[in-house]
Protein backbone atom coordinates (compact mmCIF):
# COMPACT_ATOMS: atom_id res chain seq x y z
CA UNK A 1 0.00 0.00 0.00
CA UNK A 2 1.43 3.27 -0.90
CA UNK A 3 2.29 5.33 2.01
CA UNK A 4 2.23 9.59 1.56
CA UNK A 5 3.96 12.17 3.82
CA UNK A 6 4.14 15.87 3.54
CA UNK A 7 7.68 17.06 4.07
CA UNK A 8 10.03 19.96 4.76
CA UNK A 9 13.68 20.34 4.17
CA UNK A 10 15.55 20.65 8.16
CA UNK A 11 18.98 20.27 6.71
CA UNK A 12 20.80 22.80 3.95
CA UNK A 13 20.53 23.32 0.47
CA UNK A 14 23.81 21.08 -0.22
CA UNK A 15 22.81 18.67 1.86
CA UNK A 16 18.83 18.25 2.63
CA UNK A 17 17.05 16.71 5.03
CA UNK A 18 13.51 15.48 4.30
CA UNK A 19 11.89 15.51 7.58
CA UNK A 20 7.56 14.76 8.13
CA UNK A 21 5.50 17.42 8.64
CA UNK A 22 3.69 15.25 10.65
CA UNK A 23 0.70 16.48 12.94
CA UNK A 24 2.50 20.01 12.56
CA UNK A 25 1.03 23.02 10.49
CA UNK A 26 2.45 24.95 7.49
CA UNK A 27 2.08 28.27 8.72
CA UNK A 28 2.45 31.64 6.44
CA UNK A 29 3.26 34.64 8.27
CA UNK A 30 4.71 38.45 8.17
CA UNK A 31 7.90 37.48 9.89
CA UNK A 32 10.92 34.99 8.77
CA UNK A 33 11.61 34.33 12.49
CA UNK A 34 8.80 34.55 14.04
CA UNK A 35 5.33 32.30 13.16
CA UNK A 36 2.72 34.26 14.88
CA UNK A 37 3.33 37.75 12.87
CA UNK A 38 0.85 38.95 10.75
CA UNK A 39 0.30 38.87 7.11
CA UNK A 40 -0.56 42.39 5.76
CA UNK A 41 -3.74 42.00 3.36
CA UNK A 42 -1.48 44.33 0.92
CA UNK A 43 1.37 41.66 1.21
CA UNK A 44 2.45 38.39 0.73
CA UNK A 45 4.12 35.94 3.40
CA UNK A 46 7.72 36.82 4.51
CA UNK A 47 8.40 33.72 6.25
CA UNK A 48 6.59 30.07 6.00
CA UNK A 49 7.37 28.32 9.40
CA UNK A 50 6.07 24.95 10.76
CA UNK A 51 3.64 24.98 13.40
CA UNK A 52 2.38 22.87 16.44
CA UNK A 53 -1.19 24.47 15.92
CA UNK A 54 -2.96 27.80 14.14
CA UNK A 55 0.19 28.83 14.86
CA UNK A 56 0.99 27.31 17.67
CA UNK A 57 5.18 27.12 18.73
CA UNK A 58 7.85 27.18 15.90
CA UNK A 59 8.91 23.19 14.92
CA UNK A 60 11.04 24.35 12.18
CA UNK A 61 13.58 22.91 13.88
CA UNK A 62 16.86 23.55 11.55
CA UNK A 63 16.17 24.23 7.59
CA UNK A 64 18.44 26.49 5.45
CA UNK A 65 16.51 30.29 5.99
CA UNK A 66 18.10 30.57 9.36
CA UNK A 67 17.18 27.77 11.30
CA UNK A 68 13.27 28.51 9.77
CA UNK A 69 11.63 27.09 6.69
CA UNK A 70 12.30 28.11 3.15
CA UNK A 71 10.44 30.73 2.34
CA UNK A 72 8.88 31.58 -1.16
CA UNK A 73 6.99 34.64 -1.77
CA UNK A 74 4.78 35.43 -4.16
CA UNK A 75 5.79 39.03 -6.50
CA UNK A 76 3.80 38.69 -9.59
CA UNK A 77 2.83 35.38 -12.03
CA UNK A 78 6.02 35.16 -13.14
CA UNK A 79 8.81 36.11 -10.20
CA UNK A 80 9.18 35.23 -6.43
CA UNK A 81 11.48 35.98 -3.66
CA UNK A 82 13.28 33.37 -2.22
CA UNK A 83 13.83 33.91 1.74
CA UNK A 84 14.17 37.77 1.29
CA UNK A 85 16.42 38.12 -1.45
CA UNK A 86 15.61 40.15 -4.65
CA UNK A 87 12.82 39.41 -6.91
CA UNK A 88 13.70 37.18 -9.97
CA UNK A 89 11.87 34.56 -12.03
CA UNK A 90 10.28 31.38 -10.74
CA UNK A 91 12.20 29.02 -12.63
CA UNK A 92 14.13 25.58 -11.94
CA UNK A 93 17.41 27.45 -12.41
CA UNK A 94 16.75 30.18 -9.53
CA UNK A 95 14.66 27.10 -7.10
CA UNK A 96 16.15 24.15 -5.87
CA UNK A 97 14.66 21.24 -5.15
CA UNK A 98 16.09 21.72 -1.34
CA UNK A 99 14.63 25.57 -1.57
CA UNK A 100 10.82 24.46 -1.98
CA UNK A 101 8.27 25.15 0.84
CA UNK A 102 8.11 21.41 0.83
CA UNK A 103 7.59 18.57 -0.98
CA UNK A 104 4.74 15.28 -1.30
CA UNK A 105 6.38 11.94 -0.72
CA UNK A 106 5.01 8.81 -1.64
CA UNK A 107 6.60 5.32 -1.22
CA UNK A 108 5.35 2.10 -2.37
CA UNK A 109 6.13 -1.72 -1.46
CA UNK A 110 6.17 -2.37 -5.00
CA UNK A 111 7.18 -0.25 -8.44
CA UNK A 112 4.39 2.28 -9.49
CA UNK A 113 3.62 5.06 -11.68
CA UNK A 114 1.06 7.78 -11.23
CA UNK A 115 -1.70 9.67 -13.26
CA UNK A 116 -4.35 11.97 -12.36
CA UNK A 117 -1.96 13.91 -9.80
CA UNK A 118 -3.26 17.49 -8.26
CA UNK A 119 -2.40 19.65 -5.50
CA UNK A 120 -4.60 21.98 -3.96
CA UNK A 121 -6.16 24.10 -1.31
CA UNK A 122 -9.63 23.61 0.69
CA UNK A 123 -11.45 24.92 3.67
CA UNK A 124 -10.21 21.62 5.80
CA UNK A 125 -13.70 20.16 5.46
CA UNK A 126 -14.79 19.41 2.06
CA UNK A 127 -12.19 19.57 -0.86
CA UNK A 128 -14.34 20.83 -3.23
CA UNK A 129 -14.45 24.18 -1.39
CA UNK A 130 -11.98 27.00 -1.10
CA UNK A 131 -10.53 28.19 1.90
CA UNK A 132 -12.43 31.54 2.97
CA UNK A 133 -10.72 34.73 2.98
CA UNK A 134 -7.31 33.12 1.63
CA UNK A 135 -5.38 33.63 -2.02
CA UNK A 136 -2.47 31.43 -2.99
CA UNK A 137 -0.01 30.53 -5.82
CA UNK A 138 1.61 27.47 -5.87
CA UNK A 139 4.33 26.24 -8.14
CA UNK A 140 6.02 22.64 -8.90
CA UNK A 141 9.82 22.38 -9.47
CA UNK A 142 11.19 20.06 -12.08
CA UNK A 143 8.52 20.18 -14.61
CA UNK A 144 9.88 23.34 -16.58
CA UNK A 145 7.16 25.38 -15.21
CA UNK A 146 8.04 29.70 -15.73
CA UNK A 147 4.62 30.97 -13.03
CA UNK A 148 2.88 30.77 -10.39
CA UNK A 149 -0.41 29.08 -10.51
CA UNK A 150 -3.62 30.74 -8.31
CA UNK A 151 -5.08 27.62 -6.46
CA UNK A 152 -7.24 29.75 -3.98
CA UNK A 153 -9.09 33.08 -4.28
CA UNK A 154 -11.89 33.74 -1.85
CA UNK A 155 -13.24 36.40 -3.17
CA UNK A 156 -12.75 35.38 -6.75
CA UNK A 157 -14.60 31.66 -6.36
CA UNK A 158 -11.35 29.66 -6.79
CA UNK A 159 -9.71 26.74 -5.25
CA UNK A 160 -10.87 23.18 -4.15
CA UNK A 161 -10.14 20.21 -5.76
CA UNK A 162 -11.99 20.78 -8.95
CA UNK A 163 -10.73 21.12 -12.52
CA UNK A 164 -8.97 24.93 -13.43
CA UNK A 165 -8.99 25.39 -9.66
CA UNK A 166 -5.69 23.62 -8.74
CA UNK A 167 -2.18 22.58 -9.58
CA UNK A 168 -1.75 19.94 -12.40
CA UNK A 169 1.33 18.01 -11.39
CA UNK A 170 3.99 16.14 -13.10
CA UNK A 171 3.00 12.36 -13.75
CA UNK A 172 6.02 9.85 -12.30
CA UNK A 173 7.27 6.63 -13.80
CA UNK A 174 7.52 3.55 -12.15
CA UNK A 175 9.46 3.38 -9.11
CA UNK A 176 9.08 2.60 -5.57
CA UNK A 177 9.81 6.07 -4.65
CA UNK A 178 8.25 9.68 -6.07
CA UNK A 179 8.75 13.59 -5.21
CA UNK A 180 6.93 16.14 -6.12
CA UNK A 181 8.76 19.99 -5.02
CA UNK A 182 6.20 22.51 -4.21
CA UNK A 183 6.77 26.72 -3.55
CA UNK A 184 3.67 27.80 -2.03
CA UNK A 185 2.64 31.80 -1.14
CA UNK A 186 -0.14 33.08 0.63
CA UNK A 187 -2.01 35.70 2.14
CA UNK A 188 -5.52 37.10 3.79
CA UNK A 189 -7.94 38.79 2.09
CA UNK A 190 -9.22 39.97 5.10
CA UNK A 191 -7.81 41.08 8.57
CA UNK A 192 -7.36 37.96 11.35
CA UNK A 193 -5.71 34.59 11.34
CA UNK A 194 -6.90 31.62 8.54
CA UNK A 195 -7.11 28.44 10.40
CA UNK A 196 -9.41 26.38 8.30
CA UNK A 197 -6.75 26.53 5.53
CA UNK A 198 -5.59 23.12 4.31
CA UNK A 199 -3.75 21.58 1.28
CA UNK A 200 -4.92 18.31 -0.35
CA UNK A 201 -2.88 15.96 -3.22
CA UNK A 202 -4.83 13.20 -5.11
CA UNK A 203 -2.94 10.75 -7.21
CA UNK A 204 -3.95 7.35 -9.21
CA UNK A 205 -0.93 4.98 -8.76
CA UNK A 206 -0.67 1.38 -11.49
Amino acid sequence: MATITWEHNQGSVGTPNWVDIGANTVVFSGSATDLSATISTTDWNDGTHIGSGDPGTDQCGGGPNDSHNNNVKFVDANNMSLNGAASENIIDANLSEAECTFRIHLTNGSAVATQNSFLYTFDGSVTTNEAVGIECYVFERGVSATAWTQVNDDSGNIGGNNSGERLDLGEKSSATDHDWYIAASARGESAGGKTSFDFGFETEIF
